[in-house]
């Protein structure tokens, strides 16, 4: 027989697993693809069209999927190579060359690439129509056209190619090092060494309960903490998973004669233990990943509808600028509100004046509109942050402004802050700036009367009605009278009208936006999950038939077997989900508490992890009962 003809042979023997890599790569590269084409979509990410908090979703699950394509690639190449050591090595002892053994896996392994690429772009160009179709029919984007972008095929092949070639390059050169017997052998043996150690295990723990610390002590000072605890916590995993046989030795020496019970089991386990090292790693941190992202949009729900009542106190609010742009009367705007069925139960006025920094309010005007006792010396200030400290958001509220000069035509008056008030005031507003100061009646009348560099002065209109929840057509009617009245363009953000019920309405879109983008990334995840632990165990499928094979044999009983099974896919399917729920509850109080949302973070913890465990548990029954009936008809067990 020809050496072309024992490759043939080879590759039809291995057409399953060479099947398994491409579902595994092309799964990978169409979730990647989906997120990039939306990321890349300018009409999407055009602040004129979609509003930046709901566009800014897509942010975070596309880094997730950079980062996971950037583990899940070289992880299934590497499954991959080492299950076909045996065959390289079979090559290499029939005469052929090192050489030719090299570029035959090169060409086998980019083969596959370009396959998997390919069928991978047409996958996620499917994936992202139907993520298009979302934004545009349910979110209500309609102005968003469907397109397929070059720009992100063009990212995504560069993406998937430079990972697959640095992994290839990392696998056949540690191929290479190997000898043949290894490459032989290499099925039968774990795929890392002995070297572990119960202090190491320790030491995985203490790392990780340092990584909480971190988080207690810090976290409310600095948000980027975050990434700190998280990787002190992956380190500790590292060490933690990476030495879990210590525990079963220190089990077997604490507890001998429960082990010598169950010595097929305790084996078995310790065996495929050291074998499963980095899915146990690799999967504790998807699943983690998953159940903290459902959290996050979650408590992201209630922080956004929270902050759509907090930022906007009032239902409608617009600015009059002096000798710029006029307001309406209140009989224009009452008629308006009546025609659609409301009625105004608030109608105050506020007047401003600012600069190209600083905008400043009579404090007494203030106190009679917001109901507040607020205090300010003559010749002082209150600095005011418009901020809600529980908005889930981390701001910084040390301004280094202790003063403001005034020029006036004689000179400058000084003003010293007197004190400092976090609160949205009026709320978000774009006639006034970001820096709001109140001082006295006497100062401000002073400020409007000679200061030189305050020469725009305004009035807000402030309304609430009977049902604000109604006001939607109210808020674009008075707009478009504003618009017409003063000749100004649509897209002249800076006069524009605030509402509650726009904010309210871009907060329910953004929410049901991210939590699309959650559920879909995390489902694709999920999938991802479940065929990488289906390919590892597809990949040790023969010889573990062998080893059941043997056992059974020996007189081991059908339903001793069965838990056996039973026990190595419970392992792979629960050890690493039980660690990130843990890890999951413990960091979604921690990233929740200093914004006050730390009792909801956990709630929600605890409902994502129990109805993912639901979910899990159904797909590993499913599972196991496949695999097992596969086992037993193979073997003819019955």
């Amino acid at each position: 027989m020809t050496l072309s003809r024992v490759l043939f042979k080879m590759f039809k023997a291995d057409v399953k697993k060479y099947r398994l890599f491409i579902l595994c790569n092309l799964s990978s590269i169409a979730i990647l693809y989906s997120f990039i084409s939306i990321s890349v979509n300018k009409q999407f990410m055009d602040n004129s069209i979609v509003d930046p908090m709901i566009s800014g979703n897509i942010y975070a699950p596309t880094f997730l999927v950079l980062m996971f394509s950037a583990v899940f690639i070289p992880y299934s190449q590497s499954i991959f190579i080492k299950a076909r050591q045996k065959d390289y090595g079979i090559l290499l002892t029939l005469g052929m060359s090192e050489n030719r053994v090299r570029n035959s896996v090169l060409i086998e392994n980019l083969i596959l690439c370009v396959v998997s690429l390919i069928i991978g772009l047409v996958s996620g160009t499917i994936l992202s129509l139907f993520f298009l179709g979302f934004i545009r029919n349910v979110i209500g984007f309609n102005n968003i056209n469907i397109i397929i972008s070059l720009l992100s095929y063009k990212i995504t092949t560069m993406y998937v190619l430079g990972i697959f070639s640095i992994s290839l390059m990392l696998n056949v050169y540690g191929m290479i090092k190997s000898t043949i017997y290894y490459k032989i052998k290499y099925a039968k043996k774990a795929e890392n060494g002995s070297h572990y150690s119960i202090i190491f295990i320790l030491g995985g723990i203490v790392f990780t309960i340092i990584a909480f610390i971190v988080m207690i002590l810090f976290y409310r000072r600095n948000s980027n903490i975050f990434l700190l605890s998280l990787f002190l916590c992956i380190v500790g995993s590292v060490l933690i998973f990476f030495n879990g046989e210590a525990l079963i030795e220190y089990f077997q020496s604490k507890h001998y004669k429960r082990y010598i019970k169950s010595i097929f089991l305790f084996s078995d386990i310790k065996y495929y233990y050291s074998k499963n090292k980095k899915i146990f790693f690799t999967t504790t941190w998807m699943f983690f990943t998953i159940m903290f992202l459902f959290m996050i949009s979650s408590v992201s729900h209630n922080s956004l509808i929270n902050n759509s009542f907090a930022y906007h106190p009032f239902h409608m609010v617009y600015g009059e600028i002096q000798d710029n742009f006029k307001p309406l009367g209140d009989k224009e705007i009452k008629a308006i509100v009546q025609k659609n069925g409301n009625s105004i139960t608030i109608n105050n006025t506020v007047k401003f004046v600012r600069n190209n920094t600083f905008t400043i309010f009579c404090v007494d005007d203030v106190n009679k509109i917001m109901k507040k006792s607020y205090k300010v010396k003559s010749n002082s200030f209150l600095y005011v942050y418009p901020y809600d400290i529980k908005d889930g958001y981390e701001h910084n509220v040390e301004s280094n402004i202790s003063s403001i000069g005034i020029n006036y035509h004689e000179g400058t008056k000084k003003f010293t802050k007197n004190d400092t008030i976090i609160s949205p005031l009026f709320g978000q507003i774009n006639c006034i700036s970001q820096n709001i100061i109140l001082v006295n009646k006497e100062d401000y009348e002073w400020i409007t009367l000679k200061g030189i560099d305050y020469y725009l002065k305004g009035t807000l209109h402030l309304y609430n009605f009977d049902n604000w929840r109604n006001s939607n057509v109210i808020v674009n009617g008075v707009w478009n009278k504003l618009m017409e009245n003063n000749n100004i363009k649509k897209g002249d953000v800076f006069y524009k009208i605030s509402s509650r019920i726009v904010a309210y309405n871009t907060a329910l879109k953004s929410s049901e936006f991210l939590i699309f983008n959650v559920t879909y990334a995390s489902l694709l995840l999920y999938f991802s999950v479940i065929i990488m632990i289906h390919f590892k165990l597809e990949m040790e499928y023969k010889d573990d038939k062998r080893k059941y094979f043997s056992l059974y044999r020996i007189g081991i009983k059908e339903i001793e077997l069965k838990k056996i099974i039973s026990q190595k896919i419970l392992m792979i399917y629960f050890i690493p989900f039980v660690y990130a729920i843990i890890i999951n509850i413990a960091f979604s109080y921690y990233t929740n508490s200093s914004y006050g949302y730390g009792g909801i973070g956990v709630l929600y913890a605890l409902i994502t992890s129990f109805v993912f465990l639901i979910i899990h548990f159904i797909v590993y029954k499913l599972y196991f009962s496949s695999y097992y009936k596969r086992v037993s008809s193979e073997l003819s067990l019955h």
